[in-house]
């Protein structure tokens, strides 16, 4: 009997949530700050600096185990009374040399609120936009941000919307 009970108490272990994770997820690259952007219909875009030792040697060559880079992005806020959709696009942007060009910017990703009136925590994996980074030569940059887009949409204009985000963490996992 006493048997079975340990059986069933490990195989349950998953279902109560204390199974969870890799191991091997290494602490943030930078330490979390207080610092927040607000997206809000008149000012739809924001950003952060990226430190330059984030875009320094990014995984070019697929490793054993594979390094995954990450960017766990905190929306601490939300004011959305209609609960319209709202989706964030990602980027890594920094101004152009040639000062009468548009910046350059690399695609993140983006994510979708859901509920739509809720906070929460988004990962994005960064490892695609630091590779195209680090080919086109520009890793060594310090004026990098990683930038926040909110997408307007003519339709839903009138309706107020507030997205506060906290300070991007650096992930890197392997395995």
């Amino acid at each position: 009997m006493k048997l079975f009970l340990a059986a069933l108490t490990i195989w349950s272990l998953p279902f109560f949530g204390i199974s969870c994770g890799s191991a091997s997820v290494q602490g943030p690259q930078q330490e979390s700050t207080s610092e927040t952007i607000t997206l809000t219909n008149e000012k739809p875009t924001g950003s952060f600096a990226v430190q330059p030792d984030v875009l320094k040697n990014p995984a070019v060559t697929p490793e054993v185990p594979p390094v995954a880079r990450a960017v766990m992005v905190p929306v601490t806020k939300v004011v959305n009374p209609t609960a319209r959709g709202v989706t964030i696009f990602v980027y890594l942007s920094r101004p152009n040399e040639k000062r009468d060009e548009p910046a350059q910017r690399v695609e993140v990703g983006n994510f979708s609120l859901y509920p739509a009136d809720r906070p929460g925590k988004f990962t994005l994996n960064v490892a695609t936009a630091l590779r195209k980074i680090s080919e086109a030569g520009n890793a060594n940059s310090k004026d990098w941000r990683l930038v926040f887009e909110l997408d307007q949409k003519p339709e839903q204009g009138s309706s107020p919307l507030e997205v506060t985000i906290g300070s991007p963490v650096w992930i890197q996992t392997k395995g």
